[in-house]
């Protein structure tokens, strides 16, 4: 069923087509929440919360792109995180204990598995090294497929500031990930 006659039954009283939404789109969200906050335990509580506002605002939704939207209301609610963890992070375990406990944790992983891991850990280290819109702007290009118009209604940022943030962006990855001494 597409889309758009989901939201339609929803609006007029058949939730139990919310789930199919959920399953739909879920692993999409989570994955972008990691991305954007680098904290997969976050990225879960990030997750749910952008299906709750969704639920919670569903009759003032006008369909275009759901998915879209919801990575429109997943973007706001990790900006959101992002600011209160900065004024948090004081607190927080200093970042090469947690970069060391990653490294164990590899060690016991298979050799095959081990270097796809690291080259996982090492772009979403690169990419949390990006100004926020910076990275907002490859992972919604790169990574979900959108283009720059589609990003652009969806950031409320004009196509040439989008295009430029992705080339930005991509620029300062490629520095990151072939400096040599970048680690993880």
């Amino acid at each position: 069923m597409e889309d758009r006659e989901l939201i339609r039954r929803i609006q007029n009283g058949q939730t139990e087509y919310l789930n199919t939404i959920a399953q739909r789109y879920y692993d999409d969200i989570y994955y972008f929440c990691c991305y954007q906050t680098g904290n997969r335990e976050d990225s879960y509580d990030l997750a749910q919360d952008t299906f709750l506002r969704f639920i919670r605002y569903i009759d003032r939704y006008q369909y275009r792109n759901l998915k879209g939207y919801l990575l429109t209301i997943a973007m706001n609610l990790c900006r959101e995180y992002l600011r209160q963890s900065a004024a948090l992070s004081e607190r927080e375990i200093a970042p090469d204990q947690t970069k060391s406990a990653a490294k164990t944790a590899m060690a016991s992983l298979k050799a095959d598995r081990v270097d796809a891991l690291e080259n996982a850990i090492m772009l979403s280290e690169a990419l949390m090294q990006l100004p926020e819109i910076q990275r907002e702007a490859v992972l919604l290009h790169h990574f979900y497929g959108y283009k720059n118009r589609e990003i652009a209604r969806m950031t409320g940022a004009s196509y040439s500031a989008v295009k430029s943030r992705i080339r930005q962006g991509l620029e300062k990855l490629s520095r990151l990930l072939t400096r040599s001494d970048f680690k993880v």
